[in-house]
């Protein structure tokens, strides 16, 4: 019995290509009659197609069609990167982040729409700031939106890092943004995003504010994205502005942070860092920022502190994606966006398959998620 084949658009394949990002070459490499479908010398099987479909990254079906996809992504709004570097710079990102960006956008819409149709509020401090306020006003707007404390490294909720970053997430996600935690593609666990190239991004709506931070990170810096990101949505912007970045991560250091408190902190232990990072709960890298910020040390012992800082911790890096994969779940598919889907999927309001494809689990695994929050996620 022959084998069958199938016709597919050489443009259709080549934009594959450029969709993954890997280069003509490791096409011709990986399916050695690549260049023959290209030329409709030879048509390849269907399960060739597949193949091809696995590699580059794109749903079979995108093959298959007469025309090349008109796949339009909106450019990476806020971006933190290790040193504000990567898509900042250059423009370009990687198939993972790209993939990533589009999934959460899809993710926002959805959740947009749904909570226009139910006649949900708008998140009310979306956009209540701007660079030109005074950094008291700033902190206060936020603090009082949120509902924390300027010392809220002595709640008794927050007994380490973890615990510090647990706390702002819960708040957070009680005020009506949707944050997603991961450190890889979707669940594909070959896909590791690089904290290298980004930490997190945030996408601002008045109704569906969106949140994305690399769970590949250290609790300390999700920490510290989150809070940045926050900044992001608090000035009503997902659109990079290189004199915007310094302004979170100024901003965000100050509510972790807080002023006063740091120069009491210090009087009690100067320049024992590892004493405060207990203290404050926060990366010895914020608590550098702070010493320098306010002449508690120089440029040259900041620099250094830094060095020794990034050269000490290159050494113990965490795997990203690692972990209780059964742990994660909640936090990959967003905990308070899966709470929407539920509260839809409860009502009739979208279909199981749908449900599924939203939060990016099925089967028993959905029914696991969903019992986890019946506990309280």
């Amino acid at each position: 019995m022959p084998v069958a084949r199938v016709n597919v658009n050489p443009d259709v394949l080549m934009w594959a290509v450029e969709y993954s990002q890997k280069g003509m070459e490791a096409f011709e490499k990986k399916f050695k009659k690549f260049l023959k479908w290209l030329d409709r010398s030879e048509r390849p099987t269907v399960k060739q197609l597949e193949a091809v479909a696995k590699f580059s990254h794109v749903p079979f079906g995108y093959l298959m069609l007469s025309e090349k996809p008109n796949i339009k992504i909106t450019p990476i709004a806020d971006f933190r990167t290790k040193g504000n570097h990567g898509f900042v710079s250059t423009g370009e990102y990687s198939p993972e982040l790209r993939d990533t960006f589009i999934d959460i956008r899809r993710r926002q819409a959805w959740l947009r729409e749904y909570k226009e149709e139910q006649d949900y509020a708008p998140v009310p401090f979306i956009g209540s700031i701007s660079r030109d306020m005074e950094d008291a006003v700033i902190l206060k707007t936020i603090r009082d939106a949120l509902g924390i404390p300027a010392d809220w490294q002595s709640t008794s909720k927050v007994a380490d890092k973890f615990a510090a970053f647990r706390y702002f997430l819960d708040i957070v996600e009680s005020k009506g943004i949707a944050v997603f935690i991961n450190g890889i593609v979707g669940n594909n666990t070959r896909r590791v995003l690089s904290v290298e190239e980004f930490r997190g991004f945030a996408l601002s709506d008045k109704i569906a504010p969106v949140i994305f931070i690399n769970g590949g990170d250290a609790p300390a810096g999700r920490l510290f994205t989150l809070l940045h990101e926050l900044v992001h949505l608090f000035l009503g912007q997902d659109g990079l502005d290189d004199r915007t970045e310094p302004f979170c991560n100024h901003i965000a250091a100050r509510l972790l942070v807080p002023s006063k408190i740091f120069e009491t902190r210090w009087q009690e232990h100067p320049n024992d860092f590892d004493t405060l990072e207990h203290v404050f709960k926060v990366s010895q890298l914020v608590l550098y920022r702070m010493a320098l910020d306010l002449h508690k040390i120089t440029k040259e012992k900041y620099a250094d502190l830094v060095r020794q800082y990034t050269m000490a911790h290159a050494k113990t890096k965490k795997a990203a994606g690692g972990g209780d994969f059964y742990k994660a779940i909640p936090y990959k598919m967003g905990r308070s966006f899966a709470r929407y889907v539920k509260e839809a999927l409860s009502e009739g309001n979208v279909s199981y398959p749908e449900a599924y494809r939203l939060l990016g689990i099925r089967g028993s695994t959905f029914d696991h998620a969903m019992n986890a929050m019946e506990g309280g996620i």
